[in-house]
């Protein structure tokens, strides 16, 4: 899958497109999908950490959210949440670390890059992008992660796929990158103290990125203040097909590219009707798939019934017209014996289940059947019906149920096994049906 990640800021803006999969791939500097990532940057993110029951309406959750954080929004102005969560505290009741952004900074980058507002597959802030390359670095060890260029300075600090203390420090416009040691050093020195004196946070690993990681009086200044072995990110560690310098200048959209997407500050309104499209799409594809599928397999089944049966009616009328020609020709007893062979027949027909599956029609219609057998015990003939259906959400598999329990209520001779796999949203049907069937002995 080809993916374009733009990063944005005050003056920057540069992206590039790649190949996701286990590892990123570079395609082009230019946009060449219609797929986005975009980070961007903005200091006045707002942070808190907010206990909240266990609600799985998101709409409750944002109500909570706003009501809890009012102090710190400001009035009038929507806001899009990220929720991490943190820690249960207690049975209904769970911590978590809440970031906002105002929606319409969303709107803002929408109008900027003048795309499809359902094309931003991710949309986030540019210091969360440093999280996927602290973790492939550092691993589970708590990791101070420092990047600068010539607009702004990032640091998160995380260990594995949380998040610690993040902030961002935009830089003074007329910054000469003869000064650009003494600025970053000095936001290093103020935030590395303040994470490990204020905050407590026992910091295992350095990583140093962007334009600061080409800074060797900065390396070796940060290196004596935390007496750890500075880290330099590696492009062939993440991406193919560019150069470190390349990768240096390009790091913080391959972060977003790599980023999860629980750091998505996409509008919730913009999710739901993304996800009422993607749920159209899929059901429209789906539904013709399944169409040809079920017309396959019961045209394949029926199909077949239908040539023996149409085989059978040939032969009865051959050997009825055979009859007409030598009656005249044949005694009573050999006449005896020919009219029972035609009982014979007639009672064949009774045995064929093709005529059963005539009388439902309805059931056809719905069920993707995987096999169908057929015994003839005991005077009686065991039909089973065995069938498999899947689902893309639960409520689609429990309506599918309803239906077809709607359907089986109008045939009293019909047996039903219906297991539900909410896993994997599935139906394994069993259906059975049993008649007499009477053979002349």
């Amino acid at each position: 899958m080809k993916i374009y990640s733009v990063e944005i800021g005050k003056n920057i803006r540069k992206g590039l497109t790649v190949h996701l999969k286990e590892k990123l791939s570079f395609f082009s500097f230019d946009k060449k999908s219609s797929k986005l990532r975009v980070s961007i940057f903005f200091p006045d993110i707002i942070y808190s950490s907010i206990v909240l029951p266990e609600i799985d309406d998101e709409e409750t959750v944002q109500i909570l959210l706003k009501s809890r954080m009012s102090a710190l929004l400001e009035e009038g102005k929507n806001y899009s949440f990220v929720i991490l969560k943190k820690e249960r505290i207690s049975e209904n009741e769970t911590l978590f670390d809440v970031y906002g952004i105002p929606t319409d900074k969303f709107f803002e980058i929408i109008d900027l890059v003048n795309e499809n507002p359902y094309n931003i597959e991710l949309f986030t802030v540019d210091i969360f992008s440093l999280a996927p390359i602290s973790k492939k670095i550092c691993g589970n060890k708590t990791c101070f992660h420092f990047y600068g260029d010539t607009e702004k300075a990032l640091i998160t600090v995380s260990k594995g796929d949380d998040i610690l203390y993040v902030r961002s420090i935009p830089l003074p416009e007329i910054t000469e990158l003869k000064d650009l040691t003494n600025i970053y050093y000095e936001n290093f020195n103020m935030t590395y103290v303040f994470t490990v004196q204020t905050k407590r946070i026992n910091v295992e690993s350095i990583v140093i990125s962007g334009k600061a990681a080409s800074d060797p009086q900065l390396l070796k200044l940060c290196e004596k203040l935390t007496n750890l072995k500075i880290k330099i990110p590696s492009v062939e560690t993440f991406i193919s097909g560019i150069s470190q310098e390349d990768f240096m200048e390009y790091l913080i959209p391959v972060g977003t590219a790599l980023l999860n997407k629980n750091f998505d500050f996409t509008p919730s309104i913009i999710k739901k009707e993304k996800a009422l499209k993607g749920i159209s799409k899929f059901l429209s594809l789906f539904s013709i798939f399944l169409i040809i599928l079920l017309s396959i397999g019961i045209f394949t089944v029926y199909a077949g019934i239908k040539e023996k049966e149409n085989q059978l009616s040939d032969l009865k009328k051959a050997i009825q017209k055979k009859i007409s020609f030598i009656n005249k020709k044949i005694s009573k007893d050999e006449l005896g014996y020919f009219i029972n062979y035609i009982k014979k027949f007639e009672k064949s027909e009774d045995l064929n289940p093709v005529f059963v599956f005539d009388q439902m029609p309805s059931i056809f219609e719905v069920l993707n059947e995987k096999m169908i057998t057929i015994e003839n015990k005991d005077n009686r003939q065991i039909i089973q019906i065995f069938s498999e259906q899947n689902f893309s959400s639960l409520s689609d598999m429990l309506s599918f149920k309803l239906k077809i329990n709607e359907i089986l209520r109008r045939y009293k001779n019909i047996q039903k096994n219906i297991q539900e796999d909410k896993e994997n949203l599935s139906l394994r049907i069993n259906l059975r049906i049993e008649r007499e069937i009477h053979e002349d002995r």
